[in-house]
């Protein structure tokens, strides 16, 4: 089995890794020929090595005394896992509570590409509820998490996501003017939620509202989902909607976000 898998290995790539990992807080700075005594490795591969690395914007190399150093670049790498990891771990015990608040399934997700991806769910409490679908990918345009996701985004992001969008009708519901989307998320970021009915599949009623970081960044969402014959009862919808802003609010603070409205 040991064997299977180093039949996959690519040295360059752990020999890359190696030097990345080489630099720290105490010696944030190598020359090639000190890379080469430090690995073992000898001084043409290692050249080679780091001017790709160079290449790639992972290492920079000082003119003036041919040393290398890391770069902002893996900077944005890290911070990237940091938030998720953050992100993931105080958006769940509140997710879970909404859950249980409200009896319908809770989704936390994030937009990739256009799309909308879960990455964990909530399941409702009551016999009858939706199936959690965590890793799935759901259009943006017709989802009230896509629709949060999308309308906290800049105009440049908004010009350019329009432009390729080529919006499928799933159910009667779906809402395929591009300029009546383009209302529905400039209301959505006023109101500080999004609201679906049957969009993406019949009788599914969704509710999401926005997930900010410290920078007042949007992160993620979160919704609560559930069969429009228990979410759309008299005074169910507006408690709902209340109850995931509030979640969605206190997660936020939890990340950092401070309000300065």
């Amino acid at each position: 089995m040991v064997r299977d898998k180093e039949r996959y290995l690519i040295n360059s790539v752990l020999r890359a890794a190696k030097i990345l990992e080489s630099f720290s807080l105490e010696k944030s700075t190598y020359t090639n020929t000190e890379i080469s005594k430090k690995l073992g490795i000898n001084k043409s591969s290692v050249t080679r090595l780091l001017y790709s690395l160079e290449e790639t914007g992972f290492l920079e190399r000082d003119m003036s005394t041919g040393a290398y150093r890391l770069t902002f670049k893996l900077y944005k790498l890290g911070n990237i896992y940091i938030k998720k990891a953050k992100l993931h771990r105080e958006a769940m015990p509140l997710l879970s509570e909404l859950a249980l608040l409200t009896k319908e399934t809770a989704h936390l997700a994030l937009l990739q590409k256009n799309e909308v991806v879960i990455i964990d769910w909530v399941e409702t409490p009551q016999s009858i509820g939706l199936m959690g679908l965590t890793g799935a990918n759901l259009p943006a345009y017709c989802t009230a998490l896509g629709k949060v996701l999308l309308a906290y985004q800049d105009e440049a992001f908004l010009k350019k996501y329009f432009e390729s969008l080529v919006p499928k009708r799933y159910t009667g519901n779906t809402i395929t003017e591009k300029n009546e989307l383009r209302r529905q998320l400039k209301m959505i970021r006023s109101e500080g939620y999004a609201f679906c009915n049957g969009e993406l599949e019949e009788d599914v009623v969704g509710v999401a509202s926005p997930l900010m970081d410290n920078t007042g960044q949007l992160v993620a969402s979160i919704s609560v989902t559930g069969p429009s014959f228990r979410m759309l009862k008299k005074d169910v919808l507006s408690r709902i909607i209340a109850s995931v802003k509030e979640a969605a609010e206190q997660i936020s603070l939890r990340l950092g976000f401070l309000d300065e409205k």
